[in-house]
């Protein structure tokens, strides 16, 4: 479920190097990552990991290959994965332009701070969107939740921190998320334990069937929480039919058992 991204790059090993911090950065923030350093290595690892995202490094130094053969071969087999392009700094202007004429999407100049590098990662994904148990709708994009009542899907306003929260629940769902990486996420600064369950307390009343005996939103005492529906990619063109299949119905009554 976890968006995955391919990292090739001859420095992700490099503890000196920014970008080689970047795989749990990403690990953190809910996506799914593998990594080589080896360019030649690189195209298998495209057919055998499917990933949704590409950071592709431009120069491997003492290698046959380099990144923009790699995006080339990629291209003509037919892939439209999206590649973004790793430079480096007020170098290799050429190899950015021969590398858009062979199908990337977009290039970053090699950081000091990795949290460029995520912004493009996520401006060339496609929103997420997910349906869990065909009871829960969720819209990352435009920040929307639909809960199935009675067949039909009823929209649910989430304030932004009630919304974050979902978010990171549902990207790690089966998933034990410690608190501190929920406040991390959501917050992104200390708050108390008590003001987290007072927001998964409101987040149950506008998701759960029985807010007091909750099957999606769980407390693992003294660890943290674990979503238990089981996310899926989705099309809001859900949004025109009935919920609550007898899929989704059989899969809540199991929750609840």
């Amino acid at each position: 479920m976890p968006f995955k991204v391919l990292i090739v790059d001859d420095e992700i090993d490099n503890e000196s190097n920014e970008i080689s911090k970047l795989p749990e950065m990403l690990r953190a923030a809910g996506y799914d990552v593998r990594t080589t350093s080896d360019g030649d290595q690189a195209y298998d690892l495209v057919w055998e990991y499917h990933p949704d995202l590409i950071l592709l490094d431009i120069v491997f130094e003492n290698q046959s290959v380099d990144g923009i053969e790699i995006c080339e071969a990629i291209r003509l087999n037919g892939s439209d994965v999206p590649i973004i392009l790793v430079t480096a700094i007020m170098k290799e202007t050429e190899q950015v332009l021969r590398g858009f004429e062979v199908g990337a999407d977009d290039y970053v100049t090699r950081p000091r701070d990795n949290r460029e590098i995520m912004a493009r990662i996520r401006a060339n994904l496609p929103p997420e969107v997910f349906v869990v148990d065909d009871y829960i709708l969720f819209d990352s994009a435009d920040r929307r939740v639909w809960v199935c009542q009675d067949g039909k899907w009823q929209k649910e306003h989430l304030q932004p921190l009630q919304f974050e929260l979902l978010h990171v629940l549902i990207t790690n769902a089966g998933l034990i998320v410690p608190t501190t990486t929920l406040k991390d996420r959501v917050w992104g600064k200390p708050v108390s334990n008590d003001a987290l369950a007072v927001y998964i307390r409101r987040l149950r009343e506008k998701l759960e069937l029985d807010p007091s005996h909750p099957v999606y939103i769980e407390n693992i005492r003294e660890f943290g929480y674990r979503f238990n529906g089981r996310p899926t990619r989705a099309s809001l063109a859900l949004l025109k039919y009935p919920c609550g299949s007898a899929k989704g119905d059989t899969a809540h009554a199991q929750h609840l058992a």
